[in-house]
């Protein structure tokens, strides 16, 4: 391929993946984490929220974080760890029924961009779920809070997009 044809592809592509991280705006942990001269060691994206839509709605500005980290740090692990209401929408969906597009999403962060997902097993328990009713790429934890201290304690940074407080907490169960 010539050299200025190469020059125009990767013009076109720089300026697509600048166009897709302009719709959503940066997270300011992210923003830091991208400014620094090396990655830490990973980074956990938490969504913990009494909304059962959560997930649809932070989707876009989820991806648009894991993008932009994965683009700086192409080998930094990034999880994510959703422990509310939120987490029904990893569960399978009906035999009959096509995966949504926030499975659709989150199934290709998981696959395509080697993200771990993580749901809270506590939670899943007070919602009646169990592991099995959520969808393969999924891990379910015994506790989504301790999974986050066990990533802490591994050196990696928080980006909270939804967390609740400890009164809004009590009304998950």
């Amino acid at each position: 391929m010539k050299t200025w044809l190469k020059v125009i592809l990767l013009s076109l592509l720089s300026f697509a993946q600048a166009w897709a991280l302009s719709n959503y705006s940066l997270h300011p942990d992210v923003e830091r984490i991208l400014m620094q001269m090396s990655p830490p060691p990973g980074v956990v994206i938490e969504v913990e929220s009494l909304s059962p839509d959560a997930m649809s709605e932070h989707s876009q500005l989820i991806q648009t974080q894991v993008d932009a980290l994965k683009q700086r740090y192409h080998d930094l692990d990034v999880v994510i760890v959703s422990h509310g209401r939120e987490m029904v929408q990893f569960t399978k969906p009906e035999s009959s029924a096509a995966p949504s597009d926030v499975l659709q999403t989150f199934e290709t962060m998981s696959k395509v961009q080697d993200v771990t997902v993580h749901v809270c097993g506590v939670v899943a328990g007070w919602q009646g779920k169990s592991d099995q009713d959520f969808v393969d790429f999924v891990d379910v934890s015994a506790s989504g809070e301790a999974q986050i201290n066990d990533y802490k304690a591994l050196g990696y940074d928080v980006i909270v997009i939804e967390r609740l407080s400890d009164k809004e907490r009590q009304q998950l169960n």
